[in-house]
């Protein structure tokens, strides 16, 4: 038999530990996302191929530069920026590009952001 003090200790316990269970029922566990995932930058791609060219169309942002990679067929392991799609400077509406194919070379495309440095905003 457990003394009368030594039962009270136990249900003390038992409804803290009830307590912090409902509390984690109603509220649930609150993530704190990291500085990368903060920091994170989506940018979407749209390409379209047709007669002989590809047109390449991304929303920009007046906060980020963009570089436009590209490379061979959709398993590309190795990326190139695209000639004269390097430091380009979002205008915060969407940006087009037409770009001219070779129909006997499957290529693929990737759109990079980064952060406007301050000296950036210069040009």
């Amino acid at each position: 038999m457990i003394p009368h003090g030594q039962a009270r200790g136990w249900q003390a316990y038992t409804s803290a530990a009830l307590i912090v269970l409902l509390l984690f029922a109603a509220v649930g566990c609150v993530r704190v996302p990291t500085d990368a995932e903060k920091h994170k930058i989506v940018t979407h791609l749209i390409t379209a191929t047709a007669n002989g060219q590809t047109i390449l169309r991304w929303d920009s942002r007046k906060d980020l530069i963009y570089t436009i990679l590209v490379g061979d067929r959709f398993t590309a392991t190795q990326w190139t920026p695209l000639p004269n799609g390097s430091h380009l400077r979002g205008t915060g509406s969407p940006i087009e590009l037409t770009i001219p194919e070779d129909p006997n070379r499957i290529r693929t495309y990737k759109l990079m952001a980064s952060p406007a440095q301050p000296a950036d905003a210069k040009r």
